[in-house]
């Protein structure tokens, strides 16, 4: 996985206040911590670690911290936003080392085109993340789900994903990513309908 360099400097002074200084400057406060370090509060550059974020890895892209002339190697560990404007409001970077496996959620995407699908049937992605454990320079940007063996009634689960050579998947294997079912026909649906409406009425029975 790429590295994308971010320059950082460091927040000589806190409060809400300058926080919001900070972030009308452009800048998004944040923090950096890890193994063998102490917090740093810092700020980068709204405009860069939005256009870093939005790479293939997404949450996922290793970033090299530019802090005072020396690099950290860091991922984003949390994003706080803004509720209405969804504008950063705040990052937490965690230090990585090269060397060393870490744990992190990695999405799944759907691959392929159902056969039960063709058929009528309805696919359901219920799974859209998955647990794994690799060197940070391993990290899949993605991890595919092909569907296109499955029918009506199949079912994909995490173990049937493909196995990478660089990283472990530690979901529970037996959990399903992806499954067929079988049309709703008109009988069922307007029972459906019935129960519903019985339960938006507070449970009386329909006269």
């Amino acid at each position: 996985m790429a590295e994308i360099r971010l320059k950082a400097d460091k927040r000589l002074a806190s409060g809400k206040g300058v926080a919001r200084k900070s972030r009308a400057a452009g800048r998004v406060p944040a923090i950096v911590y890890g193994e063998g370090m102490e917090p740093v509060a810092i700020e980068v550059d709204r405009r860069e670690f939005v256009t870093a974020l939005r790479t293939d890895a997404g949450m996922n892209v290793l970033l090299d911290l530019e802090i005072d002339g020396a690099t950290t190697l860091a991922l984003t560990r949390e994003l706080q936003r803004d509720p209405v404007k969804g504008t950063l409001l705040h990052a937490d970077f965690v230090k990585v080392d090269r060397t060393h496996a870490i744990e992190l959620e990695v999405p799944v995407h759907v691959v392929g085109e159902s056969p039960g699908v063709k058929e009528g049937g309805a696919l359901e992605h219920p799974l859209f993340q998955v647990h794994v454990k690799c060197l940070p320079t391993d990290v899949p940007e993605s991890i595919d789900a092909d569907i296109s063996g499955l029918g009506i009634g199949d079912t994909l689960r995490v173990s049937d994903l493909a196995a990478g050579r660089d990283f472990e998947i530690l979901t529970d294997p037996e959990t399903v990513v992806a499954l067929v079912t079988a049309p709703v026909s008109e009988e069922e649906l307007v029972a459906m309908e019935a129960a519903a409406a019985v339960e938006a009425a507070g449970g009386a029975e329909p006269v």
